[in-house]
């Protein structure tokens, strides 16, 4: 079955840094993936990042992102990053509980009148933990984890179709 929308986990998934909560201002841009806080924490956007959002959206697919962060930060590094745009729904909560974000996505998409199976879903996260309430709570969603199951973003083009 064609997936229809892929939804992201961002720290250590989308950018090197395990936690953006923990950035403060001033933030200061060093290029256009990669910034630094003022107590020199430093971020980088992983390669193909923007590339693989880009051509996901130019395919149709609707893009999601689901973070264990504060929101605040989640929208403020997102913009700064110029990463924002890209997503057509973005859940940031301040506890870990993934099965509950994609539950609010898949929930805001049926208020739009979108309507999409599990199996229609792929959920990218880097742990692996995130997965088992995920599927006893959401059903047969794709769930790919970041660095074993695929090694690149640009792989999630390939897992698409």
């Amino acid at each position: 079955m064609k997936i229809k929308l892929v939804i992201f986990d961002a720290d250590k998934t989308l950018w090197d840094h395990y936690n953006i909560s923990e950035f403060q201002d001033p933030i200061k841009i060093i290029n256009e993936n990669e910034i630094e806080d003022y107590k020199g924490r430093k971020l980088k956007v992983f390669p193909e990042v923007r590339n693989t959002l880009h051509e996901l959206k130019d395919k149709g697919i609707i893009l999601g992102l689901a973070t264990w962060n504060f929101p605040d930060k989640t929208e403020k590094i997102l913009k700064i990053l110029n990463l924002y745009n890209y997503f057509d729904i973005i859940i940031s909560r301040d506890f870990p509980y993934k099965f509950i974000m994609i539950s609010e996505i898949y929930n805001e998409l049926r208020k739009k009148g979108i309507k999409v199976k599990p199996e229609e879903i792929m959920f990218i996260d880097d742990r692996r933990s995130h997965f088992g309430n995920v599927w006893l709570y959401l059903g047969n969603i794709n769930c790919i984890e970041m660095w074993k199951d695929i090694k690149n973003h640009k792989e999630i083009l390939f897992l698409i179709e």
